[in-house]
C-alpha cells in the first residue's frame, strides 16, 4: 500500500494517481441526471478491503423537473442528505475488478458509532451497499431479482440507482452508476427476527433470532453432516452465523451456548430432511421449515437460473420458538451471475433451457462450494412439489407474468437512459466489448447497452416459456395428476356484479370448490362454496356470482377441496370494475416506499385516497411513466385513480403499503 513506500516514491505515486483520477473524470466534472448523485469524500484516505475508513457522504437534492445536478467546481450544489460514514471495499470476485463495490455504515461522527438514517426514502438503518454492477452490464439483474421476490410478499433488499462521485486519492472523480441498496441484516425493516445479545442465555430467547449463510468462509461456522447432492466426493457445505455477531463476544460461555444451540438445530433439521420419515407431516421436515417461503425462494433461483443458488450468498434464518421456531429461507442476494450472464463449468448454466438451477452439482461437480442437498430432497416430496407447481402458476398469472416482467425491465432501462446515465457510466468504464464474465453465447463485438438489455429480455422470455412447459419435470418424482383438471376459468362483469365461471375436464374425489378473492394476491378471502361432482370424467361447468365486487382490480381463484380435505388451486384471474380503459401499470404492489406507473397520458392527474375515500394526495402527470413516492403514508390499503385531462376517471387500482 502507499503508506509502506518511501516518502519520495509515495509523493510521485500519489501525483500519478491524482492525475489518473483527474483524467478519467475530466469529462464528467458536472452532470445533470434523473438519478440521485452520491458524493463521497475520504479526505485523502485510501478505501481498503478489510477495515472501514472515515468519509463524508452526500446525496443531491432534486431540482426543477425532478433532476439532480452536481458540479465538482461549484460551491452551490444542494443536498438532501449529508453525513459521516465508514466505508470499505466489499465483494469476493468483484474486488479484483477496476470498478469497486463498497459497503458503508452511516455514523454520528467520522469515527463515531453507527447511526440509523433513511436514504432515498428507504427505512432508517446504518448499513448499506453501493453495488458497482461491473459484471452485469445491463445493471438490471440484481434489481430485477429483488423486485420479483418482493412481489411474492416477502422481504428483499430495497434498491435505488444513483450516480457516484468519489474523492479518494487526488481530485473528485466520476465513478459511474451504482445501485444503492440495503445490506441484508437483522432489523425491523429488514430481516425481522428477534434481537439476540451477548448476555442472553434464557432458553426461549436463544431459540431464535439467528441469521445464517451457506458457504461463507468466516468465523463461527461449521460443516454440514450431509454430503452435497450428486457430488458425494466433494467437500460438504458449511454454515456461517451472520447474526448475532458471535465472533465479537467476549463472554465465551455465552457465545458457545448460542452457537451450539443453532448448530444443533440446523444439524437436526438436516438429519430429519435426510431421514426415512422426512415426508411425514408430523415427524418430517414440515414443522421445522417454512415451506411456503422455501418454495418462493426456490422459484426465484429458477426464474433467474442463479449459479450461486444454494451454495453461496444464500441466507436463511430461524424464528424464536414462541413465533413458530421455523427455519425460513431468504432474503435473496447477489444476482450478477444469473439470467444468462456467466457461463460456469457447464454450457447449460447460461442457456435459458435444458437445466434447472438446483442441479448445479449435477453438471458442475468440480467447482465447490457445492449446493446443500435441501432442494433436491424436498423436490422428491409430492406434497412440496405440487405446492411449488401451483405457486408457480399463480405467480405466472400475476406478479411474474410476461407483461409484468417486460414492463419492469422497460422501466429500469428507461430510468437508466433518460438522462444518459448509462452513456456516462460506459464512457468512464469502457467495457461493453470486454469479457468481464466468461460466456461463449454472449456477443461482444459491437455490443451496446441496448443490446445488453435486449439479451436479458430475450433470455427471460425464452427461459419462462421453457419453465412453463417443464415445471412438472422440475424433479423426476412422479406425483400423479391433480385431483381436478380445470379447463376454463373466466370473469365477467354483469351490471354491478362479477360472474365467476369455470369448468373441469375431470374430477377425482372432489367434494367442493371455494371461490376466493383478493386485493393484492397475498391475502385471499372466501366468498362462497360450490358443490363438486365427486369423481367424474365428463366436462362440468360451474358459476358463482360476486354481488359486491371490489372497486378497481380484484383477483380471483378457485380452491378445490377433496373429500379428505386435501386442497389444490386454479390459476388466478383478474378483473377491474372501474370504468374506462385499464391501461396503467402499477407496481410493486404491495409496496413500502414507491410506485411505478406506466402508459400515462401527460396532462392527467393522479389521485390517492384511503379506504374511506379521503383524498391523501394529488399529483399532475407530466410524462408517460412516473415514480410516485409514498413512503410518507401509513401502512394500509389505498386507491389510486388516474383522471384524464377531460376529467374522466381512466383507471382505478387498489394498492397496499406494508
Amino acid at each position: 500500500m502507499i503508506k509502506n513506500l518511501p516518502p519520495l516514491r509515495q509523493s510521485w505515486l500519489c501525483l500519478l494517481i491524482a492525475l489518473a483520477f483527474s483524467f478519467q473524470g475530466a469529462a464528467q466534472t458536472a452532470i445533470t441526471s434523473n438519478l440521485p448523485i452520491v458524493v463521497i469524500n475520504t479526505n485523502g484516505g485510501s478505501i481498503q478491503n478489510d477495515d472501514k475508513i472515515p468519509a463524508t457522504f452526500k446525496i443531491t437534492a432534486a431540482g426543477p423537473g425532478g433532476l439532480h445536478s452536481f458540479d465538482v467546481n461549484s460551491v452551490t450544489n444542494t443536498f438532501q442528505f449529508q453525513g459521516d460514514i465508514g466505508i470499505e471495499i466489499r465483494g469476493n470476485t468483484s474486488i479484483y475488478w477496476d470498478k469497486k463495490s463498497y459497503g458503508f455504515e452511516t455514523r454520528d461522527a467520522p469515527n463515531g458509532s453507527n447511526l440509523d438514517v433513511s436514504l432515498l426514502g428507504m427505512p432508517a438503518e446504518a448499513d448499506w451497499v453501493l453495488n458497482a454492477c461491473y459484471g452485469d452490464k445491463s445493471f438490471i439483474r440484481d434489481v430485477f431479482a429483488h423486485e420479483m421476490y418482493t412481489r411474492t410478499g416477502r422481504y428483499s433488499p430495497r434498491a435505488h440507482y444513483v450516480e457516484v462521485y468519489l474523492q479518494e486519492i487526488g481530485g473528485m472523480a466520476y465513478h459511474g452508476v451504482y445501485i444503492l441498496m440495503e445490506k441484508i441484516k437483522r432489523g425491523a425493516n429488514r430481516i425481522n427476527i428477534k434481537k439476540l445479545g451477548e448476555a442472553d442465555t434464557d432458553a426461549l430467547k436463544i431459540s431464535g433470532g439467528y441469521l445464517l449463510q451457506v458457504g461463507e468462509d468466516e468465523e463461527m461456522k461449521w460443516t454440514s453432516g450431509i454430503a452435497p447432492n450428486d457430488a458425494p466426493s466433494q467437500p460438504k457445505p458449511f454454515f456461517h452465523v451472520e447474526y448475532p455477531k458471535l465472533h465479537n463476544y467476549t463472554n465465551i460461555p455465552n457465545r458457545d451456548l448460542q452457537f451450539n444451540y443453532i448448530k444443533q438445530k440446523i444439524d437436526h433439521f438436516e438429519q430429519v430432511l435426510n431421514g426415512p420419515d422426512f415426508k411425514d407431516p408430523v415427524l418430517g421436515y414440515r414443522p421445522l421449515l417454512d415451506e411456503d417461503a422455501t418454495i418462493d425462494y426456490l422459484l426465484l433461483q429458477e426464474l433467474t437460473k442463479n449459479s450461486d443458488n444454494w451454495r453461496a450468498s444464500t441466507f436463511f434464518y430461524k424464528k424464536r420458538d414462541d413465533e413458530g421456531g421455523e427455519i425460513v429461507m431468504g432474503a435473496p442476494w447477489d444476482y450478477d451471475k444469473s439470467m444468462g450472464n456467466q457461463q460456469w463449468c457447464y454450457e447449460l448454466s447460461v442457456l435459458p433451457t435444458s437445466s434447472w438451477a438446483w442441479q448445479f452439482n449435477v453438471y458442475c461437480q468440480d467447482r465447490p462450494p457445492m449446493t446443500v442437498f435441501w432442494p433436491a430432497r424436498l423436490l422428491t416430496d409430492c406434497y412440496f412439489k405440487t405446492k411449488l407447481m401451483l405457486r408457480y402458476q399463480q405467480l405466472r398469472q400475476t406478479q411474474w407474468s410476461n407483461q409484468a416482467i417486460s414492463d419492469f425491465v422497460d422501466l429500469k432501462q428507461a430510468e437508466l437512459t433518460a438522462q444518459n446515465a448509462m452513456q456516462r457510466n460506459f464512457a468512464r468504464w469502457n467495457i461493453l466489448e470486454t469479457a468481464v464474465m466468461f460466456n461463449e453465447h454472449y456477443t461482444l463485438p459491437g455490443n451496446t447497452y441496448v443490446k445488453e438489455v435486449q439479451y436479458l429480455k430475450t433470455w427471460l422470455t425464452d427461459h419462462l416459456a421453457w419453465m412453463d412447459s417443464n415445471i412438472s419435470d422440475i424433479s423426476t418424482e412422479n406425483c400423479g395428476v391433480l385431483p381436478v383438471t380445470f379447463s376454463e376459468f373466466e370473469l365477467r362483469q354483469v351490471e354491478q356484479a362479477v360472474k365467476v365461471s369455470w369448468s373441469t375436464a375431470d374430477e377425482v374425489n372432489n367434494d367442493h370448490f371455494v371461490v376466493e378473492r383478493s386485493r393484492d394476491v397475498r391475502q385471499f378471502e372466501a366468498l362462497g362454496e360450490v358443490k363438486g361432482s365427486g369423481t367424474s370424467k365428463v366436462a362440468t361447468e360451474y358459476t358463482f356470482m360476486d354481488d359486491q365486487p371490489l372497486v378497481g382490480t380484484g383477483y380471483y381463484r378457485i380452491r378445490q377441496v377433496d373429500h379428505d380435505g386435501t386442497t389444490s388451486f386454479s390459476t388466478i384471474r383478474t378483473i377491474s370494475t372501474a370504468g374506462g380503459s385499464d391501461v396503467t401499470v402499477l407496481f410493486p404492489n404491495p409496496t413500502a416506499d414507491r410506485l411505478w406507473l406506466k402508459d400515462l397520458d401527460p396532462g392527467s392527474t393522479i389521485l390517492i385516497t384511503d379506504a374511506k375515500g379521503t383524498k391523501i394526495r394529488q399529483d399532475a402527470v407530466r410524462t408517460k411513466q412516473t415514480e410516485v413516492a409514498i413512503n410518507g403514508l401509513s401502512a394500509g390499503s389505498y386507491i389510486l385513480t388516474v383522471v384524464g385531462p377531460n376529467g374522466n376517471a381512466i383507471t382505478k387500482k387498489h394498492f397496499v403499503i406494508r
